[in-house]
């Protein structure tokens, strides 16, 4: 073989590893195979009233509805991906974002009731974390005549307070002021349980995220006598930013869904969505656009 006829081959060879090499940064944003298929998949934790859960044979809460209005938004139809959450989060993002489960199944193009915390935001680099649309709070319902009054969760000493087993609620309870509040907490499987107990009389006080309470007690038919919302202290977080995810480097897709949310908190259908299952609609105070 000549010199020439080597190099051409070589050339031919050099090309084609190039072209392999640089086919992700070739790819086309997620939105085109969106559009192109007309449907929009998105994930949304199974078993998490108000916010999706099963009910007469079919998903329904704010984000199953949300996800539909989003849909509408961009054109196309819904293809709604209940799962079960992992062992954290960020299994979560993993599994139904950027990689898909070992299982398989591939991913989602999109996964509601993401939380914004800075810090997992910063290492979830593999998924794009934006889109805040609500501020979730952990709230307390109690009931007045049981407490000469309610100025700190301090006042929680001494009173059954159910709890959602292995939540926020529950690691507060056991570990805030030097653990005071350890012997109050009543341990249930779900917050509905824990309403149930409420009503009852079995317990003083519930304590859960705000959504989560008010959908409790609005799908019972209960009114809570008297509802605290507050930015709790202690060891744990009590209030926190919900958005949405995609996989990294779709900037098309994130614009297109940055856009479909403002539109929808414009013409009230947010807000209405938040509403049709007993919810107060909160903003982030200081949430920016697309972040």
């Amino acid at each position: 073989m000549s010199t020439e006829r080597r190099y051409r081959g070589f050339g031919a060879l050099l090309t084609a590893l190039l072209l392999m090499f640089a086919a992700p940064a070739m790819a086309g944003d997620r939105l085109d195979e969106i559009r192109e298929r007309g449907e929009l998949s998105v994930a949304v934790y199974r078993d998490f009233p108000p916010y999706s859960y099963a009910e007469g044979g079919r998903y329904v809460g704010v984000d199953v509805d949300l996800a539909q209005a989003l849909s509408e938004r961009l054109g196309v139809r819904l293809s709604l991906r209940p799962f079960y959450a992992d062992e954290n989060s960020d299994d979560d993002l993993r599994n139904q974002v950027w990689k898909g489960h070992y299982l398989g199944g591939g991913v989602a193009d999109l996964m509601l009731h993401v939380g914004l915390d800075p810090e997992y935001v910063k290492r979830n680099d593999k998924a794009e974390l934006f889109n805040v649309y609500q501020r979730e709070t952990v709230g307390v319902i109690y009931r007045p005549g049981r407490f000469a009054r309610f100025d700190s969760p301090l006042a929680l000493a001494g009173h059954k307070v159910a709890v959602e087993v292995d939540s926020i609620s529950d690691y507060y309870l056991s570990g805030a002021f030097n653990g005071r509040l350890r012997d109050s907490a009543v341990r249930k499987l779900n917050v509905g349980e824990a309403i149930d107990a409420w009503i009852k009389g079995e317990v003083d006080a519930v304590m859960a995220p705000r959504g989560q309470l008010e959908g409790a007690l609005f799908r019972t038919g209960a009114e809570a006598p008297r509802f605290e919302i507050s930015e709790f202290t202690g060891l744990f977080r009590t209030s926190w930013d919900v958005g949405m995810a995609i996989k990294a480097g779709n900037p098309q897709l994130k614009a297109a869904l940055v856009d479909a949310l403002a539109a929808l908190r414009r013409d009230g259908r947010l807000q209405t969505i938040y509403a049709a299952y007993g919810l107060t609609q909160a903003d982030a105070p200081l949430a920016l656009a697309g972040h």
